[in-house]
Formats: C-alpha cells, structure tokens, sequence
C-alpha cells in the first residue's frame, strides 16, 4: 500500500465513525499506528497499556480492532495536534500529520511534485501563533529546480532562495510550492519583468506563499496606484520582506495620504501621489504602510501635540521615515534623557525630530552615552547650546567629532575646543576624508594670500566641509586657468572700497570699470549659474580693460565642460588628489587607535551613525 493511500486509510479510519452532529478534527493515530505508516515516528514509548475496564476500544471497518488512549496517544507523546481540514485542500495531496510527513499528489504537472520531496527526518521548527505551538511541515525542495519551474532561471541565485525560504515556517513553504507559479503569472501581467520577479522571489519569497488575489497580486496593485512602477515596488518588498505579512496597505494608506497632502502646501499634487514619492525615494518606507490605521495615526497625533506641524512632519518624514514609525513611549524615553543630560527643553527635543529626525531612532542609552561625552568635553551648558546650533551631534557617533578635534590639533589648530564652540558643525563630519583634505590643500595653494591650514580651518571651515573637492578646487583650478584668481579676496567689500580710492574715487559709491572681485563663498558655495554669470561678467570686464584677452575669452570653455574634460587631463589637478589621499594616510597614523576609521564608515565622509 502507497503511502498516499495509507494516510488516506487512516483520515477515512479516524472520521467514519462520527456523525454529522459530532463534527471535530479527526483523531490522532497511536504510536504503532504512525509507525507503520512513517518509521521516522516511531516513539519509544514503551508497550501500550490496554484500556481501562468498561472501556470499548475504537474500531474501525477497513482496520483491525486499535485501542486509543489518550494519555498515551501520539499527540499526548508529540504535543502535537492534526493540521486542519483547510491546510490539508489546499495543501498536498492526502492528511499530512504535522511533523510527521506530507503526502505529495502524483501530478507531474504540479509545481510541488517537481521541486519538492518528503522531508521527514530533519527538525521541524515550531512557530507560535496566537498563544499556540503549530507545528508545520517543512519540505524538501530543490532551489534551482524551482527558479527554473518558475521561469526565473538566470534571475535569481539559488543559494540566496534556499536561505530565505529556509527561514520561514513550513507551512509558508509549502505556500510557495503550491502557489508559486501562479503568483509569478500574477505578477508578470502586472508588468514585472523576469529580473524584478527573480530578485524578488529570492529576497522575499513569502510573497508568493499566498494566492495572489490574497496577498502579492493585491499588496502590489495598491503601490503601483501610488505611481511606483513595478521594479520599485518590487524594491519595497526586497527592502522590507516583512511587508508581505500584511493583507493590506489600504489603512495606513488612508492616514498617510491626507498627511502628505496637507504637509506638503503649494505642490497641488494628491497625497496619494505624495505618498508614492516618498516610496521612490525611501523603498523601506513601506514599513510604515505595515502598520495599523490606529496605531498609525496615534504615533502622528503625539508628534503633533510635542509641537511639530504637520509641514516639519512630513519633511522629517521624508529625510527620515522611522521618525513615524517610534512609539509615543519610544521618543518620551530618549526626550527624557536629552532633559536629563543636557539641560534641554522641549523646543530643542522639537527641533531635533525636525532637522535630525535619525535620533529618534536611536536607543536611550546610545543618546546618554553621546550627550555624556559632549558634557565630559565641554560642559553642560556648553553641551546644550552646540547641540541646539548643532543637533546632528546627538546623531553622529563621538569618534566623529573626537577624531575632528585630533585632526585640527595635528593641523596645527592652537585651541580645537574654542574653533569647535564657535562652529559646531564642524565636528558632526569625518575630517579624514579626501574631498575636505583636498579642499583644504587647494585653499592654502591657490589663494591669492598666504593662509595656513590651521587658519583654513578657522576661517573657512565650513567650506571646507560642505563643498566637493570637484567644485570649490575645481572652480579655484577654473580660474587660474582663466588668469582671474588675482580678483579671489577675502573681502569683496573691502576690495571694492580700496580700489575707488586708489583711483581716487568715493570708496561708497559703486564707479564705472570696477573689477568683480570674487570671495571664497562665491567660489565654494554658489549655485552654477550665478558662478558662470560671475565668471562671464569678469571676462567681460577685463575685455574692456584690454582688448588682448578677447580672443582667449571667447575661446574659453564653460566651467561644466572644463570639470568634466580639462581638468582631468591637468597635472595640478592629479596632483591634488594625490596630495589628498597621502594626507589621509599620514593623519590617521598619527591618531590613537580608537579614533581611526572603520569599514563601514559612510563613504560620503559624513558622520557614522551608531
């Protein structure tokens, strides 16, 4: 007898005998009788004892006479109970005792048939549900049989799938065997590709471990009506896997768009579609959709009662999204320790969700162990106010602005502390970084004035730190190479004043011819177009003055063409990276070692979250 037909026996066995009045999940079989059916469960639970005295043992009409007890039964043994009527339809063919084994259908056709095969002998995990222990089934299955069943081979790495799916419940595996192809479908008339879909299935395969109307067809359809395209909400699923558990995203939907239509005042687009770019732009933002409407809207209704406008909401939101994921509770405990360590009032705590919505993220003892150190450093009342000019210091990681300190000091920095206190947004970024060092050498070579490294840092700073290396020391290299870096002062003011006098004009009102001076923020901090104008007015200026430069002016390229041709090709420019990077290595070997840098540091130089 096959073992299809037996677990069939037995499912007829245990349920002949009960009426229609007394319907109830089938009984159990006794040790012997699993046995025989599956050596793997075999219990060595010793002889059964016979029943008890006026007692008539079970029987049934294709079987011999079984005593049942149940003390002694299977279940009692395992801790076990039968999988319900409902997983057995719409699972393999057959009653499949949990933990026992799962009886397949004999179909070649069916995608469970050909990438999956009893598995019996290995543990099984057990997952509660409701208060409950369920046991599931765990299949065996061959991954890349199953990529290629699903059309996906080539789209998707077989080792990545095996060790999701190993990571989820069996009865969601099984799920995925049975329902597999059918969401693939699904999704392909949705317009996902064999790429999307491949990466997709073995990132987050659990998708595909319902129906599709139920859970992927349905979960998809309401973030492509958002306007995502299929990549990125299939983006949002590799992002958050979690995403799949939902049956819905329709009541955070209906909390989260009015929110963004209402904080977003002038765009004139629907919150829906706001909604939708927040998406694009953060795909693991739809670990917010996960939430309920409830909890959803009580976690914005207490941001709004600490003082926060629906606008700072929903642009904290959208540098940060975890901000509306923190728990009322969540964000009182980390205000509290900001209150506690520092001194601060509820308007920093405000501006801090705000402008570094990150900290609200961050653990309460990880925003003591910061506000700690900046009070060792500098003070308490110090502390608090370069957190309310700064708040990223409560966001950054203390090596930060350590390392920052150390850095200056071995720039030649007489008092990094006061240089610290008068900006501190200097400290909340990784100095050892080859943009800033590069910037830094190109101030101290090519400015018209003699200036050191450490009155660099003093007095431009802040250049130093915001501008890339390709636009301030490009834009300092673009000059010189246009014969203008003489009109670079450190005054624009002050310059045009001592130019009127020289030329024995008033040294308050403007005069005809006067040269346009350019200052350090004009090269580091304006937007493109004003520096091209800037640039194209002194050409003009010095046309004016000298005739001899019309024909190279003309010919000069644009600063765009020249960053992105000429200046690679410049032997200054080479040797200022060069510069940089040893720079880096010579600083950093001078520092202790706990202020060295890690792997894992943000690339971008920025500061290093906990």
């Amino acid at each position: 007898m096959s073992l299809t037909e037996q677990a069939a026996g037995w499912n007829q066995c245990l349920t002949s005998s009960i009426t229609p009045a007394e319907a109830a999940p089938p009984l159990p079989p006794t040790a012997q009788q699993a046995a025989s059916l599956n050596p793997v469960l075999s219990v060595a639970a010793g002889p059964q004892p016979k029943g008890p005295p006026g007692v008539a043992p079970h029987q049934c009409a294709n079987s011999s006479s079984l005593y049942f007890q149940p003390k002694t039964s299977l279940w009692v043994l395992l801790g076990l109970r039968p999988q319900p009527l409902r997983l057995q339809q719409r699972g393999a063919c057959g009653i499949s005792w949990q933990r026992s084994f799962v009886a397949h259908g004999s179909s070649s056709s069916s995608l469970e048939s050909r990438s999956a095969t009893v598995h019996s002998a290995e543990p099984v995990p057990v997952r509660r549900h409701r208060g409950k222990f369920i046991a599931s089934v765990v299949p065996e299955f061959d991954a890349q049989q199953l990529l290629r069943d699903m059309q996906l081979d080539g789209y998707g790495s077989a080792n990545g799938l095996a060790a999701s799916m190993g990571k989820l419940p069996g009865i969601r595996q099984q799920g995925i065997l049975q329902h597999g192809l059918q969401v693939a479908a699904h999704l392909r008339g949705l317009g996902f590709g064999s790429s999307e879909l491949g990466s997709l299935f073995c990132r987050c395969p659990e998708l595909f471990s319902w129906p599709a109307e139920e859970r992927a067809g349905a979960l998809c359809s309401q973030l492509m009506r958002l306007g995502l395209s299929a990549g990125q909400a299939a983006l949002c699923f590799k992002q958050q896997p979690s995403a799949a558990h939902n049956r819905s995203f329709e009541p955070a939907i209906a909390v989260l768009a009015p929110l963004m239509a209402a904080g977003s005042e002038g765009r004139g687009r629907p919150g829906e579609q706001l909604l939708g770019d927040l998406l694009k732009g953060q795909a693991a933002a739809v670990g917010l959709l996960q939430s309920r409407a409830k909890a959803l809207q009580h976690k914005l209704d207490n941001l709004l009662q600490l003082g926060l406008s629906k606008q700072q909401v929903v642009a904290a939101v959208r540098s940060r999204w975890t901000l509306l994921a923190r728990t009322p509770e969540q964000l009182a405990r980390v205000e509290a320790v900001v209150q506690q360590e520092l001194g601060a009032d509820r308007q920093l705590w405000v501006k801090m969700l705000v402008s570094q919505p990150q900290t609200a993220s961050c653990s309460d003892a990880t925003i003591r162990q910061r506000a700690k150190a900046l009070v060792v450093e500098f003070g308490k009342e110090e502390a608090c106010r370069m957190v309310d000019v700064a708040p990223q210091l409560l966001a950054i990681n203390t090596v930060v602005w350590r390392r920052a300190l150390a850095v200056w000091q071995q720039c030649g920095v007489a008092d990094p502390r006061a240089v610290a206190s008068s900006n501190p947004n200097l400290l909340t970024v990784d100095w050892l970084h080859r943009s800033r060092l590069a910037n830094l050498q190109a101030l101290q070579q090519w400015l018209p004035w003699e200036v050191s490294a450490a009155k660099v840092i003093e007095c431009y700073g802040s250049y130093v730190i915001c501008a890339a290396a390709d636009k301030m020391a490009c834009r300092l290299l673009y000059l010189e190479q246009l014969g203008l870096l003489p009109l670079l002062v450190s005054n624009k003011l002050a310059a045009k004043r001592e130019w009127r006098l020289r030329q024995g004009l008033s040294g308050s009102k403007k005069a005809a011819g006067e040269p346009v001076f350019y200052s350090v923020r004009d090269v580091a901090a304006i937007p493109a177009a004003k520096f091209d104008s800037l640039v194209d007015s002194a050409l003009s200026q010095q046309q004016q003055d000298n005739d001899g430069l019309s024909s190279s002016s003309s010919s000069s390229p644009s600063f765009e063409a020249f960053r992105k041709g000429r200046l690679l090709q410049l032997p200054a420019w080479k040797q200022l990276l060069a510069q940089a990077d040893a720079d880096v290595i010579e600083l950093e070997r001078k520092l202790p070692p706990e202020l060295r840098r890690v792997a894992g540091e943000a690339e971008d130089g920025g500061g290093c979250a906990e």
